[in-house]
């Protein structure tokens, strides 16, 4: 009785455990929603920047970490133009690119990712080494970890620290192809909400295409999708003139019609075309074919 009750107690204690094993991805999805239903209580990056500031308060911050390293290398790779910004981290200074990717939201700052790929190292660019890139973490992970709710997971994008606090969420990883990496910063109620936006926009559309008829209309049996095309592909649309419309036919790869028309060709004369129409089943012409 004893031996049945310890099995049953460690078949239970097994079936908890692997209930409540968590994928990487769902651990993020989890603080990220957290961060998403939070209070905006967080305003402040640890960067200096806040996420109510506009974009020229936003711009004015950048210009003033503004550096510009010419070195042969930098050209090389980058161009004579590029500007880097200096970003310093503790007692180290690096560089961040121009490229820094910002979202704003009524005016107001939403989100920014910043890409460091260097090193100033007297007063000179330097690329980042696998060393430079762990000391970065290391140096993120020290800074944060005690104020902020963290996890290291195995994301799509790689390996990725994850920094929870309130409403702001921090993401940390290694660019895939060079010795570099990127931080985002996110008031993740109002990049939630973008998201959701976004979302409802595309399945919106995706309705809206889902829901396009091709069917012949009952004044002179044209139709539509078909008529468009033509309006937007023909030498000289207003020379344009139907003469028959065969019956939509749907088949497993889309819509089928046939339609023969008068039309003026490049020399200026009138032409009669027969063409079959084949469109897909959001409502867009992908091949036609002349009929003899």
């Amino acid at each position: 009785m004893k031996k049945l009750l310890a099995i049953a107690l460690m078949s239970a204690g097994l079936t908890i455990a692997f209930s409540s094993c968590k994928s990487d991805y769902e651990k993020y999805q989890e603080m990220m929603n957290k961060a998403s239903n939070s209070p905006v209580t967080e305003l402040e990056s640890p960067d200096g920047f806040r996420f109510d500031m506009t974009e020229s308060e936003f711009y004015e911050i950048f210009a003033k970490r503004k550096s510009h390293f010419t070195d042969s290398l930098t050209r090389f790779r980058y161009g004579p133009l590029i500007a880097t910004y200096d970003w310093p981290l503790g007692t180290e200074h690096y560089a961040v690119g121009s490229t820094c990717s910002k979202n704003f939201h009524e005016n107001k700052l939403c989100s920014y990712e910043i890409e460091i790929n260097g090193r100033i190292v007297n007063g000179k660019f330097v690329w980042l080494s696998e060393s430079d890139i762990n000391a970065i973490n290391d140096y993120y992970k020290a800074f944060l970890e005690k104020d902020y709710t963290f996890d290291s997971l195995n994301l799509e994008i790689g390996q990725t620290y994850v920094f929870t606090k309130s409403n702001m969420a921090i993401t940390i990883h290694k660019v895939s192809d060079r010795h570099a990496i990127k931080v985002k910063y996110e008031n993740r109620p109002i990049t939630a909400k973008i998201e959701r936006e976004v979302e409802a926009l595309l399945n919106e559309e995706m309705l809206e295409e889902s829901s396009i008829e091709v069917k012949n209309n009952k004044w002179n049996g044209g139709v539509k999708q078909v008529e468009d095309y033509l309006e937007r592909t023909l030498r000289d649309p207003d020379s344009y003139e139907s003469i028959e419309w065969s019956e939509v036919e749907e088949k497993a790869d889309g819509y089928y019609v046939r339609h023969k028309y008068r039309a003026k060709n490049g020399f200026g004369g009138y032409v009669v075309a027969n063409q079959l129409f084949h469109l897909d089943f959001s409502g867009k012409v992908i091949n036609v074919k002349d009929l003899y």
